[in-house]
């Protein structure tokens, strides 16, 4: 990540902190215990920000020269900076996947923190939507970019922004269940140098499309 926020003038800048993810042994009411703790680790920073915050997780590779010509418009209150759509003609109309590079603005950030804490909650009532959709079940809440998507529906006075400017690298998931070539020591090693390769090679071919690594990052 400082490699990436070199490359746009941002390596030392006095705006940008790291954060330690939090870590759960427990799954809560997710169906991971990575769901969890990517869940709570957004919370809280949504929950401290002062003011409009940026939250680039730290699998996040920018596109050139796309991150560096956007500007944003004034009038938004949460931006999608990377994403996976199921409608991507009309993204703010469909379900998103992908919570790698987001941003917020302060009256943004205050609901989302207070819609997140209470969703945790045992008696929080599902998104309408979702729960008719096939094979949903109330066991369990959508890891962290559902858990927005629901936000969005809820808080439609809320204007969503989107544009691809970054991609979430390919690499070994802490949040999902691992593959298993990420869990023999030697092979892990193989498949770390395939993924790099693999980058080069989408980093080359930018154009219009792009890659969703983890599920549930």
């Amino acid at each position: 990540m400082e490699n990436q926020l070199a490359k746009v003038g941002l390596q030392g800048d006095a705006r940008v902190k790291f954060f330690d993810a939090l870590s759960f042994e427990d799954a809560g009411p997710f169906r991971r215990a990575g769901s969890h703790g990517a869940f709570k680790s957004h919370l809280a920073l949504l929950s401290k920000a002062e003011g409009t915050i940026l939250i680039l997780q730290d699998d996040c590779d920018f596109l050139f020269p796309a991150v560096l010509d956007y500007e944003l418009p004034s009038d938004w209150d949460i931006f999608y900076g990377g994403y996976v759509a199921t409608d991507p003609e009309n993204p703010d109309a469909g379900d998103i996947i992908g919570a790698h590079f987001m941003g917020f603005s302060v009256r943004a950030a205050k609901a989302a923190a207070s819609y997140l804490s209470a969703y945790l909650e045992p008696d929080f009532p599902p998104d309408p939507r979702a729960s008719r959709e096939p094979g949903f079940d109330p066991a369990f809440r959508p890891p962290i970019d559902g858990a927005l998507v629901w936000f969005r529906r809820a808080h439609p006075e809320l204007r969503t922004v989107f544009a691809l400017l970054g991609i979430q690298r390919a690499s070994r998931t802490d949040i999902g269940d691992q593959k298993w070539f990420d869990r023999l020591p030697l092979i892990r090693t193989l498949a770390e140098l395939s993924r790099k390769s693999l980058r080069r090679w989408r980093r080359a071919d930018r154009g219009n499309s792009y890659v969703f690594g983890n599920s549930e990052s």
